[in-house]
């Protein structure tokens, strides 16, 4: 988000200071190879976080000076270019997004070195360039505000620590089971029950919810083909040990399985109506979109068709600072919202339901994720957010 990045920055550069995941730079590198060398350092971190090379910001007074006439300046794509043909072990490359910020009348860019459990990232062949030199397997990292020599490689501890994070082995149970759930080739179904293959004592397991009441379809079920609905509870077990436990509605006829969305609602304060015009959602870097993503057999033409007709009509988010400068912005335009909601007049009238009140909540709903959707889209352009 460039309104949540700039105040980062900005509180950065008011501690005067560099640390282990920033790193203020005047002016954009000349050399190839201390550019390269910053961002494997950055990316090998130790504090297990994205981190950031702040370009237009002096390292010693902490004076903001701009990029704007920086000769050596690059956009992302230049900077993808630029890792794109370097020999990283396993061609596993650090992931990058190039981000400016205005401040002080000036252009500050920011290179995002994306957090990763890839790590350590080290180049299989070594990059000379102008007396200077990357070595090939060497590891750098950062500690502190310093760097790994470039001639050198970092002290063992460090080195130990970016494996063990390669392996997991930093994270908790359940922050396992949701990285390695990203790897659906490691799991396999048996009766119910997936299981991690590497991990076995790592289990999601499906279940009726026999002791819950019998739950009614919610709206987005009417953009199926097929709108009879069922639930299960998904429990994440580790050793038995329940860690998360989410229900599951199972769409289009036993077609496709998601998570529920989760609920949120707009009130615009009108006391006359009393009307809160309600939505689901999800947040991709949540525990529910990841097992949404993982139950998803992409190879089934029905199953995609059913799952793009969800997201017609259910919001996914970025992150939950998205979701909530998006709903302040729809919140400031009430009236456009409203008239866009009343256009949809007269569509889906097909719905059957066994009450006219309960029809048209659900024509209400579905309208609500139509508009939504088309307001969020238009929302990303104007704000440059993705």
């Amino acid at each position: 988000m460039s309104f949540e990045l700039r105040e980062e920055i900005l509180k950065l550069i008011s501690s005067m200071r560099e640390d282990d995941y920033w790193d203020f730079k005047e002016k954009f590198h000349s050399s190839a190879c201390d550019l390269l060398h910053d961002i494997i350092c950055m990316a090998n971190n130790r504090v297990d976080r994205d981190a950031y090379i702040i370009f237009g910001i002096t390292d010693k007074t902490f004076e903001v000076v701009g990029v704007e006439n920086d000769e050596n300046r690059k956009n992302q794509q230049q900077m993808i270019d630029f890792l794109k043909n370097k020999k990283f072990v396993s061609g596993v490359r650090p992931r990058v997004e190039m981000r400016t910020v205005r401040i002080e009348n000036h252009e500050v860019d920011v290179l995002v070195i994306k957090n990763s459990t890839d790590t350590p990232y080290f180049l299989t062949e070594d990059f000379p360039n102008v007396g200077r030199r990357v070595r090939a397997y060497h590891i750098y990292t950062r500690v502190g505000d310093t760097n790994t020599d470039i001639d050198k490689s970092a002290d063992i501890n460090n080195i130990e620590y970016l494996w063990k994070k390669r392996f997991l082995m930093t994270r908790s149970p359940f922050q396992q089971i949701m990285k390695r759930i990203e790897n659906r080739c490691e799991w396999e179904l048996d009766d119910n029950v997936y299981y991690n293959v590497y991990n076995p004592e790592f289990t999601i397991t499906l279940e009726y919810d026999d002791e819950g009441p019998e739950l009614l379809p919610e709206f987005y079920a009417y953009a199926m083909t097929n709108s009879s609905t069922m639930y299960k509870m998904l429990s994440i077990k580790h050793f038995g040990t329940q860690l998360f436990k989410k229900q599951i509605v199972i769409l289009d006829g036993g077609r496709y399985f998601t998570p529920a969305p989760e609920w949120e609602f707009l009130n615009f304060g009108d006391l006359r109506t009393h009307t809160d015009y309600a939505l689901k959602y999800f947040i991709k870097d949540s525990p529910a979109y990841k097992l949404n993503e993982f139950l998803f057999d992409e190879e089934d033409h029905e199953q995609r068709y059913a799952r793009k007709r969800l997201f017609d009509f259910v919001l996914l988010f970025e992150d939950a600072f998205e979701k909530d400068i998006f709903l302040d912005y729809v919140h400031h335009r009430k009236d456009d919202f409203l008239n866009r909601i009343a256009e949809l007049d007269g569509k889906y009238s097909w719905i059957d339901s066994n009450t006219k009140r309960r029809q048209e909540q659900i024509m209400l709903r579905l309208k609500i994720g139509k508009v939504l959707n088309k307001m969020l889209t238009e929302f990303r352009q104007q704000t440059n957010i993705i």
